[in-house]
């Protein structure tokens, strides 16, 4: 079972489909969450198969995958 915080952040990178590590870090701040858990909670969700760390513009991203988005279905179930 994934955390709120988790199941937030897999939700803005379906919404953006590609989103930096430092836009996820502002996302996390602006919602009440705290900057310093980015790093728990994106090595769970890799972890899990539910997102991928990507490199495309020299800093790290991240895209949410096939099992990620089937999740993220079944949760609105």
């Amino acid at each position: 079972m994934l955390s709120p915080s988790e199941k937030r952040i897999l939700k803005k990178v379906a919404e953006n489909h590609i989103i930096t590590r430092s836009e996820l870090k502002t996302f996390l701040q602006s919602n009440g969450g705290s900057a310093s858990a980015i790093d728990s909670v994106t090595r769970n969700l890799l972890k899990n198969n539910l997102l991928s760390e990507v490199n495309p513009i020299g800093s790290t991203c991240y895209v949410i995958t096939q099992k990620g988005n089937r999740f993220l279905d079944e949760m609105k179930i």
